[in-house]
């Protein structure tokens, strides 16, 4: 048997541990395992930003030192020494990313604060309040020394390779220099290109990711439950206070709450199991009346196991294939039967009629589990029981009326009643009225968790899509900064050749071909820049695997989608600056300096 959640082991620690079938496997560690592929997702998409803010903060930083290279000849000349510059252009260099830094933590305190409270509830430990607490007050100086540490380091790494550049420079050539296109060789605009190159390559990557787990996020809403979740109430009583200890109690509680919850306007019909769909269960072992065990397996097979009321079919709209549903006669005194669903009947029977057959649940498993056969009755349709993203399991649905005193006093320790209401109208507008006749028949029978079973789908993936919402927002901050990187490239290399602009003018060139020579050679870069991307995103979005859901890493539609969009913003940061090169006066031109 294996139970999700820790909270079996510590019910009834004596009965797992005489029963070495028993499987379990603690709740907190398995979401911990679930969360870890993401996190790591989300720490190298901050990275990948980090890096992209920081080659445009270099680029940046290339063209201003460039600029200055005159200014730097004239220090030079009267006797500043090449560690005095490097030293200045450090400072002024630190100074802007420790701002930058200051103004980063200010609005990230702000954007925890926004995400905390948009978070779904099931992420370990941020669903905690006290932690969430503990977090957001760890700001206050733990993010802040980090945020300036790497500040610090960034403008130190970024500024270095500028100030060292500029330092080198040759005295007498650049004192000569009096075109004010000092920094425009080719080797200087190699690197400011290689930079923007790396944000574009980077931009995509993350684009790519983002595109994924929208795709997926399209696929889950797409995704048919198997039942129908519209206009259906749940609700969960805890039974753990002693009055409903047996199974005969607890049979009577439903048979007598699910008549006065269905005589009331609105309602169609009640009825309760131990888990909702979508929820996760138990699973038992089995064995197969006639059918013995493989070599070396005790068992035929192990499968979910779930206990219900009479109407959960109809209440879920969960389609019978074969044979009948689970009736009021199915009572502790009538014979043991059992429904399961299309996946287990093909698993077991995949050339017979499993209608008929005999099967015994839990022989061996303990004291509270020994039950007869059960007849299989009828074939229900499949149900994603553990979630949306997971393949069809076998089900074996027994009736609450038919489950032993040991089992019932043992799920009354670790999980409450769901109940299931349909209604012809919104649902919620029925909930004081349901739960008016809870009080009513039982003042003392907690009733908790309302919600409607649209609600209990959309938790269920709330982790996807809040990975979704992540990936998106880096994503786009990394296109915003890969175009304003490629802009800024284009508007200052337009400065730095306005004269050569303007001679080809007056040459005789067009608008035309200098909108051309512009705009191709920003598309160049971009090209570049997307290749090396494509080929790093198809390597890298295999770490997304276990996060998607009907999609691959490698499909068509997200990567082209990202790289008419990248080239699309690229265009444009190109086409401002190409623009504006075609309004070049060329007798202002050739005076430029």
């Amino acid at each position: 048997m294996k139970v999700v959640g820790e909270r079996f082991r510590q019910a009834n620690p004596e009965w797992m541990d005489k029963t070495e079938s028993v499987s379990v496997i603690p709740l907190q560690e398995a979401e911990v395992g679930d969360v870890r592929p993401a996190l790591l997702i989300l720490l190298g998409a901050v990275g990948f930003v980090l890096l992209i803010a920081c080659a445009n903060v270099a680029n940046l930083q290339l063209a201003r030192a460039s600029t200055r290279q005159r200014e730097m000849a004239i220090r030079t000349a009267i006797g500043a020494n090449r560690t005095r510059i490097v030293r200045q252009l450090l400072t002024e260099s630190v100074v802007l990313a420790l701002a930058g830094g200051v103004c980063g933590f200010i609005l990230g305190a702000w954007g925890v604060r926004v995400l905390l409270a948009i978070a779904p509830g099931n992420i370990p430990r941020i669903s905690d309040a006290a932690h969430t607490a503990t977090l957001v007050s760890a700001l206050d100086w733990r993010v802040l020394s980090f945020t300036l540490g790497i500040s610090l380091a960034t403008g130190i790494l970024f500024g270095l390779f500028p100030a060292v550049h500029v330092s080198r420079l040759d005295v007498n050539t650049s004192l000569k220099d009096t075109s004010g296109r000092a920094g425009t060789g080719r080797h200087q605009n190699r690197a400011r290109g290689v930079l923007v190159v790396s944000e574009i390559a980077l931009a995509l990557v993350l684009l790519v990711c983002a595109a994924l787990m929208i795709r997926t996020f399209v696929g889950l809403r797409a995704v048919n439950p198997g039942f129908d979740p519209h206009n259906v109430l749940t609700l969960q009583t805890s039974l753990s206070a002693g009055r409903y200890a047996t199974t005969a109690q607890v049979d009577n509680l439903i048979r007598q709450m699910a008549p006065r919850l269905e005589s009331l306007p609105g309602v169609q019909s009640a009825a309760t199991a131990l888990m909702l769909p979508i929820e996760g269960g138990v699973d038992l072992p089995f064995n197969i009346e006639g059918k013995p065990p493989g070599k070396g397996d005790k068992y035929n097979g192990n499968e979910q196991w779930r206990s219900v009321s009479a109407h959960y079919f109809s209440a879920f709209k969960i389609p019978l294939m074969r044979g009948r549903a689970f009736t009021e006669h199915d009572i502790g005194q009538s014979a043991r039967v059992v429904i399961i669903n299309q996946t287990m009947a093909k698993k077991y029977w995949p050339k017979q009629d499993p209608i008929g057959s005999r099967i015994t649940i839990g022989k061996g498993l303990g004291p509270d589990f020994d039950e007869p056969a059960r007849e299989i009755v009828g074939i229900a349709g499949n149900v994603r029981e553990h979630g949306l993203t997971d393949a069809d399991q076998g089900v074996m649905y027994v009736p609450d009326g038919q489950v032993s005193n040991g089992l019932t006093q043992l799920a009354n320790k670790v999980l409450p009643l769901s109940w299931i209401v349909r209604t012809s109208m919104e649902p919620k507008a029925l909930t004081a009225a349901i739960q008016h006749e809870f009080l009513a028949f039982d003042g003392q029978l907690p009733v908790s968790k309302i919600r409607t079973m649209e609600q209990v789908i959309a938790e269920s993936t709330a982790r996807q899509n809040f990975n979704m919402l992540l990936l998106t927002i880096f994503a786009a901050t990394a296109l915003l900064l890969a175009a304003i990187g490629i802009y800024g490239l284009m508007a200052y290399s337009v400065e730095q050749r306005t004269q050569e602009i303007g001679i080809r003018i007056a040459l005789g060139a067009g608008s035309h071909d200098m909108l051309r020579l512009v705009i191709v050679q920003g598309l160049r870069l971009a090209g570049i820049g997307m290749a090396i991307g494509l080929a790093a995103a198809f390597g890298l979005t295999r770490l997304l695997s276990s996060l998607l859901f009907g999609v691959k890493t490698t499909d068509p539609m997200a990567f082209g989608v990202v790289v008419a969009t990248l080239a699309a913003v690229a265009g444009i940061a190109t086409y401002i600056p190409a623009r504006r090169a075609t309004r070049i006066d060329p007798v202002i031109a050739l005076r430029y300096e």
